[in-house]
């Protein structure tokens, strides 16, 4: 075979390498913005709910207060 039809032949590793980070970074993106709305659903609960869960409403205004892309490591690895 020629060596062109080898270079044909070989994976485009770099495409594929391009694909699987966008591919990453949407998914990141994803979880974000989800991670935002649980944030925001928490801080629209009332006192005794916040209490029954083991909070108070200081910590959740710390916790809806977190910027979008602050994400928590244990739910990156999920």
């Amino acid at each position: 075979m020629s060596s062109l039809t080898l270079a044909l032949l070989r994976p485009r590793s770099g495409i594929a390498h391009f694909g699987r980070r966008i591919s990453s970074t949407l998914a990141t993106l994803e979880l974000a913005l989800q991670v935002r709305r649980e944030r925001r659903m928490l801080h629209s609960l009332d006192a005794r709910t916040l209490k029954d869960l083991g909070f108070d409403r200081s910590d959740i205004h710390v916790e809806a207060e977190r910027a979008f892309w602050d994400l928590p490591v244990d739910r990156l690895r999920g």
